[in-house]
């Protein structure tokens, strides 16, 4: 497997691949070391950190606060450390996420290390730079663009991830697929080569628009609706699999816009459902007035517009403006539809 070099205005960095944990562990120098670990990732592997400076986290969105960042800060202040302390950010895109906010605000910005152990982390979020917390109900309305030094990846923290939760890490790398017009070569047994392909395209986005000004909405695909279901279903939809749905909705509407063809809407979402069949939705979650509420509070909006990105079967994208509700409702209603009946 080969390694990836990120170029970034800030400072470039690396992707490291591991083949076993204990080989990534000892690749870390552990001076002014301090680790922040998923709380189920350290129960699953304290043997690797039982001897480490650390502070356990629970891998929640409540955790991804200012409250929770301040306790982090209390912590690395109480151990003295200062500028010069390396960050060890160890568990899925919520650690990544409030890590990497901590490590650009502590000290206006330390040296921090990724370590991604769930596949939607590994394939997708590690990359790019953003960090981010929650705010007055607000998903990953405060953040920065604050790349780590490197970024360490091991397959082998996949083995114990649940049917569940692997899943959820399918929806990034099937959009990755489906925006380079690729998806009957989307491969899921070879995770690793998966894994490479989705950083390795996402990478080359990145370079080119670092801090989301042009063509790196693209990979806002399927994120309008996703974080949508995401809020409505209070996380019970995981975040691969919200992306899904809203990839589905996000066809559909450009079906009904006259940018796809309905057999290629049909034969995408032929090949999207399988993989949120496992989901068990309820029907309060496609509320469309409720639904509404949360696409409408989504960052990237303007005015009393959806701001939506949306691709046709090439792969070419735009982001449109959309204040047409009927539009939206009776485009969700069609997914909802869908999936009732193959549920």
């Amino acid at each position: 497997m080969h390694n990836l070099t990120i170029k970034s205005s800030n400072k470039d960095y690396q992707v490291n691949f591991y083949s076993k944990i204990n080989e990534l562990v000892e690749s870390i120098n552990d001076d002014k070391t301090f680790y922040l670990i998923d709380k189920n990732v350290n129960l699953l592997y304290k043997q690797y950190f039982k001897n480490k400076s650390k502070l356990i986290i629970p891998a929640s969105e409540n955790s991804k606060t200012l409250k929770y960042s301040s306790h982090i800060f209390d912590h690395l202040i109480d151990k003295g450390f200062k500028t010069d302390v390396h960050l060890v950010v160890i568990g899925g895109g919520i650690l990544q996420d409030l890590g990497g906010f901590v490590a650009s605000t502590f000290c206006r910005g330390v040296k921090y290390t990724l370590i991604p152990t769930t596949l939607l982390a590994q394939c997708d979020s590690c990359i790019g730079g953003k960090t981010s917390i929650n705010h007055y109900k607000r998903k990953n309305i405060l953040g920065t663009f604050y790349p780590p030094t490197e970024i360490k990846i091991c397959t082998e923290f996949l083995d114990t991830l649940s049917n569940f939760d692997l899943k959820s890490g399918y929806g990034e790398l099937i959009k990755f697929h489906l925006l380079n017009n690729d998806l009957h070569n989307l491969d899921l047994d070879n995770l690793e080569q998966s894994i490479f392909y989705g950083l390795n395209k996402k990478s080359d986005i990145i370079e080119r628009d670092e801090f989301d000004l042009g063509e790196r909405k693209l990979l806002n695909f399927g994120h309008s609706f996703g974080h949508a279901f995401e809020s409505i279903s209070e996380y019970k939809i995981p975040h691969g699999s919200a992306i899904i749905i809203g990839m589905m909705i996000a066809n559909e509407i450009s079906f009904q816009l006259g940018e796809l063809e309905e057999s290629y809407v049909k034969q995408t979402q032929q090949k999207l459902y399988p993989h949120i069949s496992h989901i068990k939705l309820d029907d309060k979650w496609f509320d469309f007035p409720k639904l509404l509420s949360y696409l409408k509070s989504d960052k990237k909006n303007t005015g009393d517009n959806i701001n939506m990105v949306l691709i046709n079967a090439y792969g070419e994208y735009n982001v449109k403006a959309i204040n047409n509700l009927n539009l939206l409702k009776n485009s969700v209603n069609k997914i909802y539809e869908i999936i009732r009946l193959c549920n």
